[in-house]
């Protein structure tokens, strides 16, 4: 049988293995007719291969840049039967072809995929799951025995008939690897679509057919572990698009049934020896499945948004005439996206958002914050003169923040009809009665802020915000967290006796936050963060909260953005909504809330945030306050506010959203900070399920049911999170969440490790 073996390679980094590569596919028992080397749009890499292998053929790909047009533009050239595909990485065994073609003796069989053994580059990683091979690009267990009916092969090792490519086209292009992009799956679309069409024939799988696969250090990361998850799910969604959910699916679905079930079972059993080894499998397991479900999730979302559309240059096949000659096609430019809409609402009942101005695109501008009483007609509404110029306007009623909404400027003109549709908007809401309180009735507070004294400056105007607030008993305790021993000092703070300085080594705000609650005096414990600055009535509205009602345990506040100076910090407004969901007063108790709630008691930020919480002192004892294996500062990097207040809610408290107590938190200046918050925050959120699963495995049932609900939540679109109606935050920011909380499960153990 008449064999062409293909290899294609994109990068001089690879060179070494590329020609081990090569060398190996000549040296066979059963000699190919010619090997073909495809390089991938890179110009030094093809001088030097055309000079070095003088016996394969190299040829640059003519196709679309990336592994599919690269591939497709092998088999246009190749002269054999059967088309052998082998990467630039791996290394064949001399029986590799023999028994790679063995199987086409039997005519109903269309393809056939090969073995694939890791090639440790360092050493070997025995707590690597086996069944997560396939991101390293191997055999993975959970594949059946040799001879038996497959989906598809995998790409390191495969061979397709040429009469294949003939009848159904090439490897569509725009699922496959660009590079170091690791998106992958278009053997898988290609091996569907042709026995979708040929229901009679087959492929199979021979365990004989041996390649070695490298794995470099740089495979062996988290990093790299979560990406290829996560780019796996967003593949697979655009496979299951293109040929459907059965079938794109189907060897997923059995995979998780049944070798990843087995896997954990062997972690376990492993624990005994190798404690580490064990658990680090185990977390693997369960995180990198978690990573790869919410890839195909959100890929499945934005092919609903965005479906794909398969061209016949996509799925057809250069000739070889025509590979010798077509040049590479010019890249499309990315559609440029429309970074904000002219005007949004936040707080505003749904039906009064309107479209106020027209959508115009223009360059970044700080966004400038304005307020506006809607008690006061006679007020002034200042808009930008400026076209695309934003504010974001403050409502206030009777003194106290109701909702927030973005406006554009260029239309000054239509500043007194905003002004009319915000008063009958937010005609309805009533300001919280915290005035009605007289001071003798407010219970004694003490205010605790966690530091590690990274922006000095900020502490001291946070501390001086507190020193202003309108309360007649209170106490500040500044947390010293950092765990040097040559520590600079802490700033000096006006205020006296009222502001102590208290020392904790164990680094976690967690336990800052634990150690302020040892040391202090009042009945009520407030917690903010070295970042805020409070306003003025803050402390008013809290303490007036737990008088107003008396089963109150817990109470969080709204938290409003300091600046919008730099876009990192308008995208968090866009992503998350800011810190706080809402701008009514709430009240929420397991019996209030459990039926009505699809999220109820897990969904973050439903309570309040860390920056702006208190409780009773008597609650936190009784809950054994926060949990030092969470928070900043631990592995965990967050979570400890929300288990605390899931703990006083499933301990039968109740808790209270008062959105009078108003804090300003300064976000993130710049996009690097912006993108590790989201990721430390996606590793909070999972590591605080995993503390409490951990705690009591009855969580675990109760989150599975919960898992719809979280989907939606977690796709809901951000505009309505924010007062923006449009988001300009980066695609990947949503990616940088999910890789979070696929660690998340894994940092918590980290977490649990290092605290022993």
């Amino acid at each position: 049988m008449r064999v062409s073996v293909v290899i294609c390679a994109y990068t001089m980094d690879r060179w070494d293995s590329l020609v081990a590569s090569v060398n190996s596919s000549f040296d066979q028992t059963l000699q190919p007719i010619e090997v073909i080397v495809v390089i991938d749009h890179n110009g030094e890499l093809y001088q030097r291969a055309t000079g070095e292998f003088p016996d394969a053929l190299v040829v640059a790909n003519k196709s679309t840049k990336g592994l599919s047009g690269a591939r497709n533009t092998g088999v246009a050239l190749s002269l054999g039967e059967v088309v052998a595909f082998l990467d630039d990485d791996a290394y064949a065994e001399t029986t590799w072809l023999e028994r790679l073609v063995a199987p086409f003796e039997d005519e109903k069989v269309a393809g056939v995929g090969g073995w694939i053994l890791p090639h440790w580059e360092g050493a070997s990683a025995p707590w690597f799951p086996k069944t997560f091979y396939w991101i390293l690009g191997c055999s993975y267990e959970g594949l059946p025995d040799t001879n038996a009916t497959i989906r598809n092969p995998i790409g390191a090792n495969m061979a397709i008939r040429r009469g294949v490519f003939t009848m159904v086209g090439g490897f569509t292009s725009g699922i496959g690897r660009i590079g170091l992009t690791p998106l992958g799956c278009e053997e898988t679309e290609l091996c569907i679509r042709y026995t979708k069409r040929f229901a009679n024939e087959r492929i199979v799988l021979t365990r004989d057919a041996v390649v070695h696969h490298r794995v470099p250090a740089s495979r062996l990361t988290w990093h790299y572990f979560w990406t290829r998850c996560w780019a796996e799910g967003l593949s697979k969604a655009a496979v299951s698009t293109l040929v459907g959910p059965d079938l794109g699916l189907a060897t997923e679905r059995r995979h998780v049934l049944t070798a990843l079930p087995r896997e954990l079972a062997r972690s376990l059993v492993a624990m005994r020896q190798d404690p580490r080894a064990g658990a680090t499998r185990f977390a693997l397991v369960v995180a990198g499945s978690v990573v790869a479900a919410a890839g195909l999730v959100r890929g499945r979302i934005a092919l609903v948004r965005n479906p794909i559309e398969i061209t016949s240059d996509q799925l057809g096949l250069l000739t070889p005439e025509s590979a010798k000659g077509v040049e590479p096609p010019e890249p499309p430019r990315p559609t440029p996206r429309t970074p904000f809409a002219p005007f949004g609402w936040r707080g505003a009942p749904k039906e009064a958002r309107n479209d106020l101005a027209g959508t115009s695109v223009h360059p970044w501008r700080p966004v400038e914050q304005i307020q506006f009483d809607v008690d006061a007609p006679s007020e002034t509404l200042r808009l930008p003169a400026e076209p695309g110029e934003r504010v974001w306007i403050e409502v206030f009623k009777r003194g106290q923040v109701v909702g927030v909404i973005e406006a554009c400027g260029g239309n000054v003109a239509r500043a007194d009809s905003i002004k009319s549709e915000l008063t009958s908007a937010f005609a309805d809401i009533e300001p919280s009665p915290f005035r009605s309180v007289p001071d003798e009735q407010l219970p004694s507070v003490t205010v605790v802020v966690p530091t590690i004294g990274r922006q000095p400056a900020r502490l001291v105007r946070t501390v001086e915000s507190l020193l202003a607030l309108d309360y007649p008993d209170f106490e500040i305790i500044v947390v010293d967290n950092r765990t040097g021993f040559h520590n600079e000092p802490l700033p000096a703070f006006p205020g006296g006796d009222k502001v102590r300085v208290e020392l904790e080594a164990k680094p976690g705000i967690a336990a800052a936050r634990n150690r302020g609650v040892a040391s202090a005096k009042g009945e009520i414990i407030a917690f903010t963060d070295d970042d805020v600055l409070v306003d003025a009535l803050w402390l008013r509205a809290l303490g007036a909260r737990f008088v107003l009602d008396a089963e109150v345990e817990g109470v969080g506040g709204l938290v409003l953005p300091s600046e919008l100076a730099t876009e990192p910090q308008l995208w968090f407004e866009e992503f998350y909504g800011g810190f706080s969901q809402s701008f009514r007063s709430e009240t929420t108790s397991v019996a209030r809330n459990s039926k009505t709630d699809g999220l109820f008691p897990y969904a973050p930020g439903r309570f309040g945030a860390g920056c702006n919480m208190a409780f009773r002192r008597s609650t936190l004892e009784r809950v054994g306050g926060f949990n030092e294996l969470l928070g900043t500062g631990t592995a965990a990097r967050g979570g400890e506010d929300l288990a605390i207040f899931i703990n006083v809610l499933l301990g039968g408290g109740t808790l209270a959203f008062e959105p009078a107590a108003l804090v300003r938190h300064a976000h993130r200046r710049t996009e690097s900070e912006f993108m590790s918050q989201v990721f430390g925050y996606g590793v909070g959120l999972t590591a605080m399920y995993t503390a409490l699963v951990v705690s009591d495995p009855r969580h675990l049932v109760a989150m599975l049911r919960r898992i719809p609900a979280g989907v939606r939540l977690l796709t809901r679109p951000s505009a309505s999170r924010s007062a923006s109606s449009t988001t300009g935050y980066p695609r990947r920011t949503y990616g940088n969440q999910m890789l979070g909380m696929a660690y998340g499960p894994v940092a918590y153990l980290r977490s649990v490790i290092k605290a022993r």
